[in-house]
């Protein structure tokens, strides 16, 4: 082989290592391209199915633990005291310690629910996170993985209305919420879940009571003391 030969395949040789190279650092370029835009366009599918199923274990936590707590047919007796003259019921008070008791027990019950309920999966398809419509929906699954971690705190709300003739209806309903977070790849945010429900009502028979106490909820209609006894 003459030096002419060499050297034109050696240029060749060089050419092609040089066209393989800018073709394997132009795929690289590409996948990393695309694995930007598939990460950028998964965070808020991701976030948002996440959000999605704590809150519905959330709720579904805070809905149980108020339902046990209303097992006790004599809940409403634990909780308010009816003071009545003769016939005619003059105030309603407030045992804001069995209040504190059963918020604290409900509270607690709830947030170990969440906590029971330990590492969740989510998987999105991977055509869906490409944000081309008709791939939606469709490809394998990209699983990932979190743990709901959080507090739940409880409230008691109050209020007395007309049922009827000559009747009033008080309930007490007693509101749990949960801030729980979620931590994802890329994602840190606090979701914020209530549940409400009334585990404690009564109908008043006669004229609506002039006094209401309970120290539960400054707030509340039932703040008032009585300023003096019939």
């Amino acid at each position: 082989m003459s030096k002419t030969e060499s050297d034109v395949i050696t240029r060749k040789s060089s050419l092609f290592r040089r066209r393989a190279a800018f073709s394997l650092a132009l795929l690289f370029g590409l996948l990393l391209a695309g694995a930007a835009m598939l990460n950028h366009n998964m965070r808020p599918t991701l976030a948002a199915m996440a959000e999605a199923r704590i809150r519905s274990i959330a709720a579904r936590a805070m809905n149980d633990a108020i339902l046990e707590s209303m097992g006790d047919e004599d809940i409403y007796t634990k909780l308010i005291s009816v003071r009545e003259n003769g016939e005619k019921v003059y105030m309603l008070q407030a045992n804001t310690r069995n209040m504190n008791i059963l918020a604290a027990d409900c509270a607690e019950a709830a947030q170990n629910r969440i906590a029971e309920i330990g590492e969740q999966g989510i998987s999105v398809p991977l055509g869906t996170v490409t944000g081309i419509s008709f791939l939606s929906g469709k490809g394998p699954g990209i699983r990932v993985s979190f743990t709901p971690v959080g507090s739940v705190q409880s409230q008691f709300n109050s209020d007395i209305q007309a049922s009827g003739i000559n009747q009033s209806l008080y309930r007490v309903n007693l509101k749990l919420t949960a801030s729980v977070r979620l931590i994802l790849p890329g994602v840190s945010e606090t979701i914020q879940v209530s549940a409400e429900a009334a585990i404690a009502e009564s109908i008043i028979v006669g004229d609506v009571p002039e006094v209401y106490t309970n120290v539960a909820n400054e707030e509340d209609m039932l703040n008032l003391l009585p300023s003096e006894k019939p």
